[in-house]
């Protein structure tokens, strides 16, 4: 069969139109991939949200006589998370440490304001085996790092990232406090839920520096006990 030139001519058009129908498509959609990819790196795309969250308390660890749950005289509910700085943390790591346990966020105006309390308390209790954490609730790096820089933070920054330790340890509003003594049971936690109408947030008020002091009193090595 003789090629008529517009059969010669036809072939480029198929050509093109094959390269529209499948190529384009894949092309862009390569594209939105690659996009979804970077904002997960830059927001904090290294934290794997399937491995990290509550875990149930190591056996060796529960007594018969205390319950597992976020109140006052209760054992600490256990959570696995990673911190800003890539570092994975078990909160049960720390028995034999009081921790101060710091539910907070960003764009909570009290947070801000008692976070450098916090900082204080971390250095003046380092000799007496203090472990401060602060666990912010669903934000990524690009808005941590540069909040821990400003405020001078040197004690470990974990990401609740989908809320589901905030959940377990029943969280009303931001910031909440909760104080846990070396044998890991929760002397007091410090939340009164106020509206901050600017975010339609839940908030709590910043904790005082005096009674911020009095309750880590109660969980320090040389306390008895006692509870609010």
């Amino acid at each position: 069969m003789t090629e008529t030139p517009s059969t010669l001519e036809s072939a480029p058009v198929r050509h093109r139109g094959i390269v529209r129908r499948f190529l384009y498509p894949l092309a862009v959609i390569a594209v939105i991939a690659g996009v979804i990819w970077w904002l997960e790196y830059r927001d904090g795309g290294a934290f794997r949200d399937d491995e990290y969250g509550p875990r149930d308390l190591h056996a060796g660890l529960v007594t018969d006589s205390l319950p597992v749950k976020a109140e006052v005289g209760a054992l600490a509910p256990d959570f696995l998370l990673e911190s800003v700085d890539g570092d994975e943390t078990l909160l049960s790591d720390f028995r034999g440490n009081p921790v101060v346990l710091n539910f907070w966020a960003t764009w909570c105006r009290p947070c801000r304001q008692e976070m450098p309390l916090l900082v204080d308390a971390a250095a003046d209790h380092d000799a007496s085996g203090l472990v401060v954490i602060g666990l912010n609730l669903q934000e990524g790096k690009a808005l941590i790092e540069p909040f821990a820089e400003d405020y001078g933070i040197d004690f470990p920054l974990l990401v609740d990232r989908d809320g589901e330790v905030g959940d377990r340890y029943r969280l009303l509003g931001l910031p909440t406090t909760v104080f846990i003594d070396s044998d890991g049971t929760i002397q007091s936690i410090y939340a009164g839920p106020l509206e901050d109408e600017e975010n339609d947030e839940q908030v709590q008020g910043a904790i005082g520096s005096t009674e911020l002091e009095e309750r880590i009193q109660l969980i320090l090595p040389e306390a008895t006990g006692g509870g609010y």
